[in-house]
Formats: C-alpha cells, sequence, structure tokens
C-alpha cells in the first residue's frame, strides 16, 4: 500500500503562500462594476469576510486532528462518496488552474508578446509550474518565500510612480456610498468573496503540512488581511487614477494606470513590472491549485502524485484555449457563472457541511467517551 511522503513548511511560508495566492491576479484584473467608486469598501468588506473564511477552514481541520480536506472527507463520507466529492474539488482545482493560465496568456498578449501564440505561452508556463510542482510544496514555498520581496517591492514601486506622476485624483472616488450599501454588497457576494478569498480553501490540503499547526489560523488571517490590504489599495489607486467608468471598461485596470505614469520624462512605460507580478502572481497561484488537485489524485488512486504531472499537464493549456472563445467570454464565464456554479458548493457549501458532520461526530464520541468512564 502507498504511504504519503510528509513534507513539511513553515508558519513564514504558509504566510507568504497565502499572500501571494491571495495577490495573484486580483490586483491586475478589472472587476467591480456594480459599486463603482465604492468598490475599495467592497473590497474591504471581502477582505473581513476571507478573514473569517481563512479562520473557518483551520477550525474544520483542528476539529479532524489536523487531518487534510481530503482526509476528511473520506472519514466523514466512507470511501465512495468521498472519492465523489474528492474528484468532484480535483475538477474545481484544475478548473481554476486553467482560468489562471488563460489570463496570463491574455496579459502577455495584450503587452510583451502580441504575435505569440497564447498556446506558445500557455505551454511554456505549464513547463515552469511542472518543473516546480514535481519537486514537491516545499520547494514551492521556498520559490515563493525567495520570489515575494520582489514582488511586494514592484507593487509598491508602480503605486508610488503614479503618485509621484500626479496622476492620482481623488474626487473619483466621490460621491461616497452614493447607491447606498446594496451594490456593494452585490458585489462582495458571491463574487467577491469567492474570488479571490475562498479559493484559498485549496490551503485545506497544505495546512497539515506546517509544523507549527497551532498557529495555522492566526498566520492565515493576518495574511489574508495584508493580502486584502494591498488589493483595496491598489483599487483606490485604479479608481482615482483611471476614473470608475473607464477602469470597469479595462480588462486589466491597473496594467493601464501603468501606462500612466511619467516621472520627470525618464521613468515611463513601466507595465513591464505589473506583468512581472501577474506572471509571478500566477505561477504561485497555479503550482498550489495543480499541486492540490494532485493530491486529489493521489488520494483516490492511491497513487505518487507525480505519475499524473505529466499528462495532466499536458491538457491545461489545451483546457485553458477551449474554455472560452475570446477573452471577453472567458471573464463573463469567470465574473458571472463560476462564483454561483462552482466557488458557493466547493468553498463555503461542503466544508460547512464537512465541519458540521465533524462536530456531530467528535459530540457522539465525546458521549461514548463519558459513559465508558461512569
Amino acid at each position: 500500500m502507498y504511504t504519503i511522503k510528509k513534507e513539511n513548511i513553515s508558519l513564514w511560508q504558509l504566510f507568504v503562500l497565502i499572500l501571494i495566492f491571495v495577490i495573484g491576479t486580483t490586483v491586475v484584473v478589472g472587476a467591480g462594476e456594480e459599486a463603482k467608486q465604492d468598490f475599495w469598501v467592497a473590497e474591504l468588506i471581502a477582505t473581513a469576510i476571507g478573514m473569517a473564511m481563512a479562520w473557518g477552514y483551520y477550525y474544520l481541520l483542528r476539529s479532524s486532528n489536523g487531518k487534510n480536506l481530503y482526509e476528511i472527507i473520506v472519514e466523514t463520507c466512507g470511501r465512495i462518496i468521498g472519492n465523489i466529492l474528492i474528484f468532484g474539488y480535483v475538477i474545481y482545482f484544475f478548473y481554476i488552474v486553467t482560468r489562471n493560465i488563460r489570463d496570463f496568456g491574455e496579459m502577455m498578449k495584450v503587452t510583451i508578446l502580441p504575435i505569440t501564440p497564447i498556446e506558445v505561452i500557455s505551454i511554456t508556463m505549464m513547463f515552469v509550474i511542472v518543473f516546480i510542482v514535481i519537486q514537491g510544496v516545499e520547494v514551492l514555498a521556498r520559490v515563493t518565500e525567495l520570489f515575494t520581496p520582489f514582488l511586494v517591492f514592484f507593487l509598491l514601486l508602480v503605486f508610488f510612480l503614479i503618485f509621484a506622476s500626479e496622476q492620482i485624483h481623488f474626487e473619483n472616488l466621490q460621491p461616497f456610498l452614493a447607491e447606498g450599501f446594496k451594490p456593494i454588497f452585490s458585489s462582495v457576494f458571491p463574487l467577491r468573496s469567492s474570488f479571490p478569498y475562498g479559493e484559498i480553501v485549496v490551503f485545506t490540503v497544505l495546512m497539515r503540512s506546517v509544523t507549527r499547526f497551532n498557529y495555522v489560523g492566526k498566520v492565515s488571517v493576518v495574511s489574508i488581511m495584508v493580502g486584502g490590504l494591498l488589493i483595496t489599495f491598489s483599487q483606490v489607486i485604479q479608481i482615482t487614477t483611471l476614473g470608475e467608468d473607464v477602469k470597469n471598461r479595462t480588462l486589466f485596470p491597473l496594467l493601464s494606470a501603468s501606462r500612466e505614469i511619467s516621472v520627470m520624462g525618464f521613468f515611463e512605460r513601466v507595465d513591464i513590472l505589473v506583468v512581472f507580478i501577474l506572471m509571478l502572481g500566477i505561477l504561485i497561484k497555479v503550482s498550489i491549485l495543480f499541486y492540490a488537485g494532485l493530491r486529489g489524485l493521489e488520494s483516490i488512486f492511491n497513487m505518487s502524485y507525480r505519475y499524473f504531472i505529466i499528462p495532466i499537464s499536458m491538457c491545461i493549456p489545451l483546457f485553458s484555449i477551449v474554455n472560452a472563445d475570446n477573452i471577453i467570454e472567458h471573464f463573463e464565464e469567470g465574473l458571472q457563472i463560476v462564483p454561483y456554479v462552482l466557488h458557493l458548493p466547493f468553498q463555503m457549501g461542503i466544508p460547512i457541511l464537512l465541519l458540521v458532520l465533524v462536530l456531530i461526530r467528535n459530540r457522539k464520541n465525546k458521549k461514548v467517551a463519558g459513559g465508558v468512564k461512569h
């Protein structure tokens, strides 16, 4: 019988993994048409929800004696039903991988590789991801730990250069709450609470690898808070630079905002920094999702996840292209359909059901243990 190899990561590595995962494509890709100029308020609310979800996922694992998501599913639902649910999560994680690869390909075509086929861009990215994932989660964590300072520095540098270019117009944030809280809540749920914060359900596969598991909940919450504040600041920059109308009509608003930079006639066209931010964010985010999906296959077939890396990685670029005919359809699918059909069940529905079953089982076990003592 195959024994799953134990891999360990530190609390700091978990922190940077969640931070980069949350930032990922979020600081670059546009959203929030409903909330208009108040979208930054929606982002703050979504961050608070994300912090609560992170603690909820940790509480689920802690209530199950530190088992990971797949082990909890099998233990509570049985092997047959459990494997069906696990396979559902596998498909879910791989589907998000294809969407992020498509985001990366479209971004590269818009910026620095306009005549390169998107298929070539996607396949090249998958080569790098395969090389990282095949080494295991420890190497993935070290790579993230290495590149996180560069990503955060370049993101803050873009913010600073936009300020220095005097392109910030705070009047674009007015009027404040012109239509009340209804548009804000429409933007928060389910879209913003599920993307990117709900997607951290993937870390229920990784959290058990942390050496000091008791601190995982606090570290996860702080990481979500830092990531959420960076995203909120990015939204403020985009709105004040471009205006609400232009921002909502732009596919990559931070990229458009960075093209407004002109400092002393020397610092111009720094959109390559935004490309780097997106590239590194997607590299880490996709690697985490890809690894989690592979571990699901490992749980189902009782074989090392490395056996599945090559065949699955060959399918990812293909499905990233056939998922949508064009970028408009790609974004409409991700913003209007996916949150209801996929995000809600896999991020909230199933985890809540599992938590209820785990708490009921724990209560029964306590009653049985109490009866034995008496």
